[in-house]
């Protein structure tokens, strides 16, 4: 006789019973694993956190102490009154040190820098620890006589950067000082022609007086001025990059420097510098005239050309001679240097003023151009 197993009440048997108890074992594991998960998370936001902030450390400490050793020697006039800001700025413009923002919360951190007024003499790449140490160690030359300032404002030629200088009230040297000391070929600037490359009929250092706002000594001479002008200058130049402008642009730094003062004459508009610079790569690569009236009038010294000033034979006149002018036509700024190292994109080949507000009009045919053109008539803006 088969026994007979008493059955197990409804809802208890020994299968629901391992499988809930394996439910529940499950459902253990996978909160485990949110944990971990949440933990993951975590501890991923924290490793962000400071990775980044040990890449900002890193690169203060970079904008503060930039490796490699110091360059060449820097003189600076600073006056009574200049800020940490004002200093930074011409310092960073000088390539002495890498970032002037950086440099004044330094200051303002260290509690500032006392300095008496005077020449300073610094080197390019130097920590702003060694800065402070320059200015708190005192000048190379005491301003006994009062600190001036001389502002160049962009687009100016040498002859007329003279006469600024003739003006400035103060000072022991006239602007005749200052040409006669300019042109005894005593300076050098590492984007200017090559020595030998430009007769003496040229002005040799037309383009390479930075324009900008200087300090200067009551009882300075020319050559002091002349050297902040020049270094400026250079240290622009390294700033934006303009010793790799045959890579960039196919043209020397030089040449780079004639087309930014073809801008700075021609550009009315920030908006239209790159397009301008455009239309004047598309023309040297065609080798069509570039045409600029402004090259006309520098050697003139007219800005309302007759018929026969447009006609005169000169390597000036871009009418009647293909590619760029000897030298620049004018002292170029920063945003006209940049122009120059990075035109923008298009096949222009014609603009003309368009707008009184001084936007040109760019196009890419001759039957646009004229349309352009009857507009700048229409305006008053052309003849």
């Amino acid at each position: 006789m088969t026994p007979i197993v008493p059955q197990q009440p409804l809802g208890h048997s020994s299968d629901r019973d391992a499988k809930e108890h394996h439910d529940f074992e499950y459902i253990k594991v996978r909160g485990d694993k949110g944990s971990w998960l949440a933990l993951g998370v975590l501890l991923a936001v924290v490793g962000s956190f400071i990775a980044v902030a040990l890449y900002a450390v890193n690169w203060i400490r970079n904008e503060l102490n930039p490796p490699g050793p110091p360059g060449s020697e820097v003189l600076v006039v600073l006056g009574a009154g200049d800020t940490s800001a004002n200093i930074g700025g011409q310092l960073e413009d000088l390539g002495v040190i890498e970032n002037a923002t950086v440099y004044s919360w330094y200051v303002r951190l260290k509690g500032g820098a006392e300095f008496q007024a005077g020449e300073f003499t610094f080197q390019e790449n130097s920590s702003a620890a060694e800065v402070i140490d320059v200015l708190e160690s005192g000048p190379t030359r005491v301003a006994l006589a009062s600190t001036l300032s001389i502002t160049l404002p962009e687009g100016l030629t040498v002859e007329q950067i003279a006469a600024i200088v003739d003006d400035l009230v103060g000072v022991d040297f006239t602007g005749e000082d200052f040409l006669e000391e300019l042109r005894r070929g005593r300076y050098f600037s590492k984007y200017g022609p090559e020595p030998g490359t430009l007769g003496p009929e040229f002005e040799q250092f037309e383009g390479l007086l930075f324009p900008d706002t200087y300090s200067v000594l009551a009882d300075s001479d020319p050559a002091t001025l002349i050297d902040q002008l020049i270094e400026t200058t250079d240290a622009v130049g390294d700033r934006l990059g303009l010793f790799q402008s045959d890579r960039v642009v196919g043209l020397t730094p030089y040449e780079v420097l004639i087309v930014a003062s073809l801008i700075e004459e021609e550009a009315k508009v920030e908006e239209d510098r790159a397009k301008i610079a455009r239309v004047i790569y598309n023309r040297l690569e065609r080798d069509m005239p570039l045409g600029i009236d402004a090259t006309i009038a520098y050697f003139t010294g007219d800005n309302v050309l007759t018929r026969s000033e447009l006609d005169t034979e000169s390597p000036y006149n871009t009418r009647l001679v293909r590619g760029l002018p000897p030298t620049p036509i004018a002292a170029p700024g920063e945003a006209s240097i940049r122009a120059a190292l990075n035109p923008a994109s298009g096949d222009w080949i014609f603009y003309v003023l368009t707008d009184p507000e001084g936007i040109h009009s760019f196009s890419e045919t001759e039957e646009q151009f004229l349309l352009d053109k009857q507009v700048c008539q229409d305006l008053g803006l052309c003849g």
